[in-house]
């Protein structure tokens, strides 16, 4: 039959006989296709074809794409180019004179930059010229003039700067209604986000008020006009949908609008979009039985998929898309079959986004037999198979292209956009993918047809994939499972915003009892009463608190050490079993949980809710962590009595992380909470109560910070203390107890490194995340951003920061709309100075101001010095420095030369800077193209080196942090061991007759070494994102052999170290036995206080014997690490002293495709 043939008897044809036509016209239209190509046609799908066959080149055209834009600098490109051709090769799919000519180009950049690279630049420009079309008003006006002179309506989409903020926002506003009033554009496509910078899932209601303000000004714009516009609404993430939907309808709902056409889209890869479209027909045929003009919905099949799937691992939710191709094929036909039909297409006009032949086909056989044709449009992406859309306007009447347009200037916007397109075609199961070198009858032709076909005959299943509801969702989790991290709130989904709008209203008015101290499960009062107020409402008290008198402290403490033999001698998985079910306890509890930290903390719910899951996380990863560790022969002995003072701007997580920690390796806890933030510690205690810890094992003891409180820190029954806050904390503590086993994380002066390489707009968003979350009063934040000299002096770059930076909302915790929340208390001398006071030389991109209470705007300083105030001083607070830096060298060195290492962060798109900052970088958590907060239990674990914490250095949530809080003892020799390590090999060959146990004890260094110590371990598998855990060799290790010391445990720690590498010096005291001077080791004799004179900063000192005061007294003073425990032949317990822990994060995709960005820099 031929193609008029198939349209008119389609009236006839049974609806379940269409598909098999839809696969006869398809044919037909391919053959029309393929007979009207031109020259230029044939061209570009001989190449597209070429590129599908050459993944690898698809991979480099991604790369040229993404970085070949970013810098301004044309030798700093040419040297990317030189250095992506070098490793990655010309792509196969270039034509031969391409090859030679882009090879060339690489050479000849060295040498030559100004005139090579733009000629490269332009190329890549011109290969993307026909999706992209430009802006500039010449060129737009000649391309629409051909496009209307070929019967071709264009729906443009204008891609311009990143929205980053509402200055900006309200400049691409400007911009849609600048289209609106060209006479050559009626139709104009708008994303919410391109106009509004501040969308926010938990103030779902606030957002939308601001969002149908500015899509009235362009329905206005569309409404006035003399001739017709059309304002199409897109869609793009799924966290969108909702909000995204409702905005739409409740403005063109509104009477003002009551006659306006207008459009939006729904993405058949969501099952929601079935139900979606159902519920805007029933509404739209409202609208039009009252007299309403009828609406647009365009459906096409969505190309965000990559994104939708990494953003799915990262947050453990549900994938929100279906899981395979066919379900979204066959969702498209059921949303395109019943959008055709008569009673549906009169009130909702279709647009049909597809350049599949089989779906347009479909389309055009489905309308003709609803005899809909009127209602019904074909859309296609212009630039993309120009033939093909030419053969289906001849078929169709008409067509519409979807026209993205780009400035000249701004062309590093449209990446993104290309990259998806890119990905979207060449995915094998795509029609696109097979488009370019098909004919009709062909086997890639009859793939499609089956693919088709069988979508055709399928039901996809219906209704969102992801269904959490915090309001009733069940509670259980598996411990024979393997670890896996609790899903944080999906605040994106109607019912957990009804759920998070609750939990405010009920805490903002809810009268909270008194906190008490709990003492052997009894609450106890002392008269001792404190009143807290809220943060957000400093007038406002928001409840009571007691502190234990020196009685009750004293009465914990002996509860403490009497209830501490029988929880130590349970066994470990019973103990597991415990902290499984307080893992439960506080989900079950975290709406409760997030409204006390609103309230106490004035906490975000968004902030608080991550919180949330990090407890819970931690509960369930440290009941698997002493069972985790191999240790063949060594057993863990219980400290005791442990305090855990946690602080007051992670109010739940880091207490509960303590508290759980000491519990699993069978200590008896004395829970000290932050005065600030009495009510959260006690509503975590009270839930681990409720989970079956037992009263006498967990205590609940608020205090002052005077010398009632300070016996939980000195009285010598109190084992180890835990520690969150600041370094002169740490000091004060060590001062009163110099031995004291404290484990601390401390202070951070963090920075993120910005080079000239990088992708800026994400650069700026990370940079504000990271500064400003929670007012800046997280160990972690950014305080400092160090931007590459070509970034720092882009005039555009500072702009578009200070806009973000001035669009955060500033408020209480009750403010949904709130990003920047009241300080805790009135700002310290530093954290004054840090927002008031500037420094020779520098000035404010944005000037802090003080709102009342404690609450400040955020501040941005610029011309911060090396040296100066703010690149050494953590502030704690809302401000941010930027330092200009000649180059990522000097940058690197800047962030290393203060004496915290908490966390780094860089953003760049070149492997080689990557891999030079992981190199070199001091800091216990890294991240790439990342923000720099947020760390995560396993995927990320926490904690800094140098004075950023104390004691071993095992960081939260990683492998070894639960080992911390026992003594190891060797009961058998290991007997799992390998070939000693080369190093160690030389010291056993020197020992006449070496003992079972120091040959033993070599072998299990080299195992864990091998097994543990050296590779990068990455056991979370996020996708788009290498998540790898490692170590780090320390500056310096001593081991210093005290007279009462066993020699042969010296020798083994020298084993040890040999073994990992580490720098080493031996210290003998004058008396100890020492009869191995042969060895390749430095040996010095010194008495005590020489040898405690010689620390310095970060050494890890390991002691036989009896450490003298002196020894802990000087550590102390130079902030070196001290560890007396036992030496043992276990290398997975010994090794541990030896080396500093580090865990980098860098995201490996760029928007969702998986290029492998940096996934090797970690490798050696």
């Amino acid at each position: 039959m031929r193609i008029d043939e198939l349209l008119s008897s389609a009236p006839d044809t049974p609806i379940e006989d269409l598909p098999e036509r839809a696969v006869d016209l398809a044919a037909l239209l391919l053959a029309e296709a393929l007979e009207q190509r031109t020259h230029d046609d044939r061209h570009s799908a001989e190449r597209m074809a070429a590129m599908m066959r050459d993944p690898d080149g698809k991979r480099v055209t991604v790369e040229l794409f993404d970085q070949v834009f970013r810098s301004n600098d044309a030798a700093r490109v040419a040297d990317q180019l030189d250095h992506l051709i070098g490793t990655e090769g010309v792509p196969h799919y270039f034509a031969g004179w391409e090859r030679v000519a882009m090879g060339t180009g690489a050479i000849a950049g060295r040498f030559l930059p100004k005139v090579v690279v733009p000629a490269v630049v332009a190329r890549v420009r011109a290969e993307t010229a026909a999706m992209i079309l430009p802006s500039e008003e010449r060129q737009l006006s000649d391309h629409l003039a051909r496009r209307r002179d070929d019967g071709v309506r264009m729906n443009i989409n204008y891609l311009g700067e990143a929205i980053l903020g509402e200055e900006e926002a309200a400049k691409r506003l400007e911009k849609y209604l600048d289209l609106l009033r060209r006479d050559d554009i009626d139709y104009v496509s708008v994303k919410t986000s391109s106009i509004y910078s501040q969308i926010d899932h938990v103030a779902a209601d606030a957002t939308k008020v601001v969002l149908k303000d500015r899509l009235r000004s362009l329905y206005r714009a569309a409404a006035d006009a003399e001739t017709p516009k059309f304002v199409n609404l897109d869609m793009e993430a799924y966290g969108d949908l909702h909000l995204t939907f409702d905005a739409f309808t409740e403005t063109l709902g509104e009477e003002e609008f009551h006659d306006l056409p207008a459009g939006i889209v729904l993405q058949a890869y969501l099952p929601d979009a079935g139900p979606l479209q159902r519920a805007l027909t029933i509404w739209a045929r409202e609208r039009v039985d009252g007299g309403g003009a009828p609406i647009k919905l365009r459906i096409v099949k969505g190309a965000n998929l990559a994104m939708e799937q990494v953003d799915a691992s990262w947050y453990g939710w549900e994938q929100a898309p279906y899981g395979s191709k066919a379900e979204v094929d066959a969702n498209f036909t059921a949303m395109v079959r019943f959008g055709t039909q008569r009673e549906h297409a009169e009130a909702v006009r279709l647009g049909i986004g597809s350049h599949n032949l089989f779906d347009v086909s479909h389309t055009l056989l489905l309308r003709a037999h609803h005899r809909t044709e009127a209602f019904v449009d074909i859309e296609m992406l212009e630039g993309m198979a120009n033939h093909q859309a030419k053969a289906v306007q001849d078929v169709a009447g008409s067509i519409l292209l979807y026209a993205p347009i780009v400035e000249e200037k701004d062309f590093r916007s449209a990446i993104a956009y290309l990259i998806r397109r890119l990905d979207e075609n060449t995915e094998e199961e795509n029609f696109l993918h097979d488009l370019f070198g098909m004919v009709p009858g062909d086997p890639a032709f009859a793939g499609q047809a089956d693919r088709f076909l069988a979508a055709s005959l399928l039901t996809a299943a219906e209704g969102p994939r992801r269904s959490q509801d915090r309001a009733t969702d069940e509670v259980a989790f598996d411990p024979t499972a393997p670890f896996t991290n609790a899903p944080d709130t999906d605040f994106s989904l109607p019912a957990n915003q009804a759920w998070a709008t609750a939990i405010l209203d009920t805490w903002q008015s809810m009268e909270v009892p008194r906190v008490l101290p709990i003492i052997d499960g009894a609450a106890v009062s002392s008269g001792r009463v404190v009143a807290k107020a809220d943060p957000s409402d400093p007038d406002a008290v928001a409840y009571e608190w007691e502190q234990a008198d020196a009685e009750q402290v004293a009465s914990a403490i002996a509860t403490a050490v009497e209830a501490s033999p029988s929880w130590a001698a349970m066994a470990t998985d019973e103990r597991a079993a415990v902290l499984e079910v307080c893992a439960e306890e506080l989900e079950r509890r975290r709406g409760d949980l997030l409204g006390a930290m609103a309230l106490d903390a004035a906490k975000t719910l968004a902030e608080a809710d991550v919180e949330v899951s990090e407890a819970v996380d931690f509960a369930r990863f440290y009941a698997r962590s002493l069972t985790a560790i191999e240790a063949d022969g060594a057993v863990p002995v219980p400290l005791g009595v442990v305090t855990v003072a946690p602080p007051w701007n992670f109010p739940l997580a880091i207490p509960a992380g303590g508290v759980l920690a000491a519990l699993a390796a069978g200590n008896t806890v004395l829970c000290k909470p932050a005065p600030e933030t009495v009510l959260v510690a006690a509503r975590i205690v009270e839930a681990l109560h409720d989970a079956g810890v037992p009263t006498d094992v967990l205590q609940f003891v608020p205090t002052s910070d005077d010398e009632v409180g300070q016996r939980l820190i000195t009285d010598e029954r109190i084992a180890s203390v835990v520690l969150t806050g600041a370094w002169e904390t740490g000091q004060l503590f060590l001062g009163w107890r110099p031995d004291l086993r404290l484990s601390a994380e401390t202070s951070g002066k963090n920075a993120l490194i910005v080079t000239a390489m990088s992708d800026r707009d994400q650069a700026i968003k990370d940079l504000v995340r990271s500064a400003f979350g929670h007012s800046g009063q997280k160990c972690s934040a950014a305080s400092l951003g160090i931007l590459e000299a070509e970034v720092y002096d882009d005039a555009a770059f500072l702009r578009q920061l200070a806009d973000a930076v001035q669009s955060l909302h500033v408020g209480g915790a009750w403010d949904t709309t709130s990003k920047v929340v009241p300080v805790i208390r009135e700002p310290g001398s530093a954290l004054t100075r840090g927002l008031t006071q500037l420094e020779q030389g520098e000035e404010w991109l944005v000037e802090p101001r003080h709102l009342g209470g404690t609450l400040w705007s955020p501040g941005v300083r610029l011309g911060v010095q090396p040296g100066s105030f703010l690149h050494t001083t953590e502030c704690f607070g809302p401000v941010m420095g930027l330092m200009r830096a000649p180059d990522l060298d000097t940058a690197i060195g800047w962030m290393n030369d203060t004496d915290y290492a908490l966390t780094s962060g860089i953003h760049s798109l070149d492997e080689r800077e990557i891999k030079r900052w992981c190199d070199t970088i001091e800091a216990g958590n890294g991240y790439v193209n990342r923000h720099i907060t947020g760390a995560i239990v396993q995927r990320q674990p926490f904690g800094g080196w140098k004075r950023s914490s104390y004691g071993p250095g095992a960081k939260a949530g990683g492998p070894n942090y639960v080992s911390t809080f026992a003594v190891w003892e060797e009961e058998l020799l290991p007997e799992q061991v390998s070939t000693p390590a080369p190093a160690a090999q030389r010291i056993l060959d020197q020992l006449p007759t070496p003992s079972a146990r120091v040959i033993a004890a070599a072998g299990s260094y080299a195992r864990a070494w091998h097994q543990h110590f050296s590779p990068v371990h990455d056991p979370s598998m996020v996708v788009g994102e290498v998540n790898g855990f490692r170590y780090r060799t320390a500056p310096r290790v001593l081991i210093r052999l005290r007279a009462d010391g066993d020699p042969e445990d010296a020798l083994l720690a020298v084993l040890a170290a040999r073994t990992a590498g580490v720098p080493l010096g031996v210290s003998l005291e004058p008396g100890a036995e020492w009869e191995w001077h042969g060895l390749p080791t430095h040996v010095v004799v010194e008495d005590d206080a020489t040898f405690a004179g010689r620390l310095t900063l970060d050494d890890r000192v390991r002691v036989i014997g009896t450490p003298p005061r002196i020894l802990w007294e000087h550590a102390r003073e130079a902030h070196a690490r001290v560890f007396t425990d036992p030496v043992v032949a276990q290398g997975r317990i010994e090794l541990r002293w030896y080396l500093r822990e580090q865990a980098m994060s860098i995201r490996t995709h760029r928007y969702g495709n998986l290029v492998g960005l940096g996934e090797e820099a970690l490798l050696p």
